[in-house]
């Protein structure tokens, strides 16, 4: 199906093995990190560099609206400035180096103007809906190979392109 998408749109977390994935297999595709990911790594620099829980929260405020106006390089030398060099697990080098290594995927404000989520709850919501409710509902027993097919026939079905792929049948396992 994702060859015949006129677009592709990754949301998702940080982990390099992700990525790697994506641009093994979908070069073309557009690349989101996670709003709430990348959100996350803020958190512990505002602790650790303020004591002061009113002060956390206005830098943290700060932080994230500069990040949703794409303003990323404020966001990494504010962090930076505040790195400690000879600290490995200081979280402001940390969140420095995760907006760095992800700094194409975080133009928040181009992906909303495009119309994109930059957040994948909507998306694991609806895994969590579809393949955990119905899968696992008491009485199911599904085969992996037999839930793909139901997803993917859901998803052709869903998508209007029902027709069109029944009369090729090619990609079916079963007879029409």
């Amino acid at each position: 199906m994702a060859d015949r998408a006129q677009e592709l749109i990754f949301v998702c977390d940080g982990a390099r093995w992700i990525w790697r994935l994506v641009e093994e297999n979908f070069p073309q595709a557009i690349q989101i990190l996670d709003w709430y990911h990348a959100v996350e790594y803020l958190t512990p620099v505002a602790q650790t560099f303020f004591h002061d829980e009113d002060k956390q929260k206005e830098w943290l405020a700060t932080m994230k609206e500069h990040l949703w106006f794409s303003r990323t390089q404020t966001v990494i030398d504010t962090c930076l400035a505040l790195a400690t060099p000879a600290s490995v697990a200081d979280p402001a080098a940390k969140a420095a180096t995760y907006f760095q290594n992800n700094l194409a995927r975080i133009d928040y404000a181009h992906f909303r103007q495009q119309g994109y989520l930059i957040g994948s709850g909507a998306v694991e919501s609806g895994c969590k809906q579809i393949g955990t409710m119905r899968l696992k509902r008491s009485g199911a027993h599904w085969l992996e190979e037999g839930a793909r097919w139901v997803a993917k026939a859901r998803a052709v079905w869903l998508s209007g392109q029902w027709q069109e792929v029944v009369q090729s049948k090619s990609d079916l396992p079963f007879a029409v």
